[in-house]
């Protein structure tokens, strides 16, 4: 590290443990409520990868968006801060023993937020032909649907449907196996037994919309969404923020007989630099800081422990995070179709590295196994044999392959502005220009624009990461499982982005997929990631570890390996 840039962060890490968190938070006097908790209470958070996509539940793919769309939309089923299943707009649901039929009863006490769509503006209760509608639209791909490839070949009429709406067919209105009973009650069918299914539900477009708020707001819904969530959608200002306030009329409530949420309002800030982000919380403009500088992180927390150090006046959260950073390969073009490419490159990255010196001993662990975080019970990762640093073995790989034969040593990897990203391009950069002699150019490209280009496969190598949306191994295995790859080269390859196909892992997670055994499908899980790890699809790099920050008087928000912001029933203490 040059001096100079040792000075600026001995100086900026000194201002900050001197302020300490000095402004408290005045907006929206706190109001007693029965128990412990207050109502009230203006809460002020930052998500620094910038702008989302945009909030239409089909569209989402980022967990930026998720993270917002959890203050607004609800779902069938949700977690808890230990990841297990649990009730939200379904209070119930049966699942038919042979695995095909799920039933859910729904909650009639639920209401869409009060919008100019509705007659009169008043929110009507939501029932289960919008569970139906909204099931349904994430498999058309009129409504430019990125949701499909959780109901293709799953439910049943799911793929009659998506090719009958892709012909212009506007006559096929329905998916057989997607139908209400009654108001209250919503029956899915599937082809075949599919473990993970009701994990899938709890994903970003799980979340239930009304018909009204599509056809009122057309191509603009993704920047005007409307829920029965606990806070209520009110601006966007694009590269700045955007404001929700409390939904008034929220169905749920605490043990004490409290109407959720307690807090009036949400401010979301899109400032992209972590190291501003972090000033704001030491200066009392935020509510909470999640993810700490990798620059600060030794001045801030106690790298030993990983506790907070007392010089700062917060709260610090910690947990091991259902989060893996990687690189992905496009595996369907050149050079990146050979996978010997791919592991030469794969064992020229030393991980030990990146994590103790590059992130400052910040990540879980680096990643010599599969891309699977060690965070799921039950599932061993320590069985599968990932990739070391090896530079010696690195180029006699390289040495046999015609990209190097070629003469060729240039390559172009991407990356989305987000700072850690960056950090890790860099080192990577100067490992393989050291131990391949190549040459790579790193392209910055913003986020929304990164994850359509890396659908679409515009790219050959980039940097990217993935959070479980759902706590299965299923949700990581996803990524390399060949069914997801379309036909055509330009279409959305969607959650596979690298168009990784092998047939031997195809067949094992369709295998595991249809056993409600988890025993035997976590062997069949082993199997597929160690296959998928033979073939390096992509350079697993590290396991990721959640920090987070509170001010003092932030109350009930417990930090999850999904690092999901959990809002509504946060309160501030007096």
């Amino acid at each position: 590290m040059r001096r100079w840039q040792r000075f600026v962060i001995v100086l900026f890490v000194g201002i900050a443990v001197a302020s300490g968190c000095k402004q408290r938070n005045d907006y929206h006097p706190l109001r007693p409520a029965h128990g412990e908790p207050n109502f009230g209470g203006f809460y002020r958070i930052n998500m620094i990868r910038g702008n989302p996509n945009g909030l239409d539940p089909v569209l989402i793919t980022s967990k930026l968006a998720d993270d917002i769309a959890l203050q607004i939309y609800d779902r069938l089923v949700t977690f808890d801060s230990l990841l297990r299943p649990q009730p939200e707009l379904a209070r119930a649901w049966t699942i038919s023993p042979d695995g095909r039929r799920y039933t859910f009863h729904l909650r009639t006490d639920v209401h869409f937020h009060d919008d100019p769509c509705f007659p009169g503006g008043r929110g009507r209760r939501m029932t289960a032909d919008d569970v139906v509608y909204s099931l349904t639209r994430a498999c058309d791909p009129q409504a430019r649907t990125t949701a499909f490839w959780v109901f293709k070949d799953k439910v049943r009429g799911a793929a009659r449907y998506y090719a009958a709406r892709s012909q212009g067919n506007a006559t096929v209105r329905t998916i057989e196996g997607i139908r209400a009973i009654d108001d209250s009650t919503v029956v899915i069918e599937l082809e075949r037994p599919y473990a993970p299914f009701l994990l899938q539900l709890t994903n970003a477009f799980g979340c239930i919309i009304p018909r009204e708020a599509v056809e009122y707001y057309n191509e603009n819904f993704f920047r005007h969404p409307v829920g029965t969530g606990p806070f209520r959608f009110v601006w966007w200002k694009d590269d700045y923020g955007m404001l929700l306030i409390r939904n008034p009329y929220y169905w749920q409530y605490d043990r004490w007989g409290n109407r959720l949420p307690y807090l009036d309002s949400l401010l979301i800030t899109f400032v992209k630099d972590d190291k501003i982000q972090l000033r704001q919380f030491l200066d009392g403009q935020l509510e909470e800081s999640y993810s700490i500088p990798t620059e600060l992180f030794d001045a801030i927390v106690e790298p030993r422990t990983r506790r907070l150090r007392r010089t700062i006046g917060a709260q610090l959260q910690s947990c091991p995070a259902l989060l893996t950073w990687f690189l992905d390969f496009n595996c369907a073009v050149e050079p990146f179709s050979d996978p010997q490419l791919r592991r030469a490159i794969s064992w020229a990255i030393d991980r030990e590295r990146l994590v103790r010196y590059v992130l400052r001993n910040s990540p879980a662990a680096p990643a010599y196994h599969g891309v699977t975080p060690p965070v799921l019970p039950g599932y061993s990762i320590t069985k599968i044999e990932g990739y070391h640093f090896d530079p010696r073995l690195a180029q006699h790989l390289f040495a046999q392959t015609s990209f190097a034969r070629s003469g060729k040593r240039s390559i172009v990897l991407h990356i989305y502005p987000e700072p850690r990203l960056l950090q890790v391009a860099e080192a990577v950069q100067a490992m393989l220009a050291e131990h391949l002699g190549l040459d790579v150019r790193l392209e910055t490209i913003q986020l929304a624009e990164f994850l359509d280009m890396a659908e679409r496969g515009k790219f050959r190598l980039w940097g990217t990461r993935w959070y479980g949306d759902y706590p299965d191994v299923e949700n990581f295995l996803s990524l390399f499982d060949g069914r997801y790859v379309p036909s055509e080269p330009n279409a959305p390859s969607y959650p596979n982005s690298t168009r990784y196909v092998n047939t031997a892992v195809t067949n094992l997670l369709e295998i595991a997929t249809n056993t409600d055994d988890t025993q035997r499908r976590y062997a069949l899980y082993l199997d597929a990631e160690q296959r998928i790890m033979r073939d390096a699809p992509a350079v697993i790099l590290f396991y990721e570890n959640h920090y987070r920050l509170l001010q003092p008087y932030v109350r009930n928000y417990p930090l999850d390996p999904m690092a999901r912001p959990v809002l509504k029933r946060v309160w501030f203490s007096q």
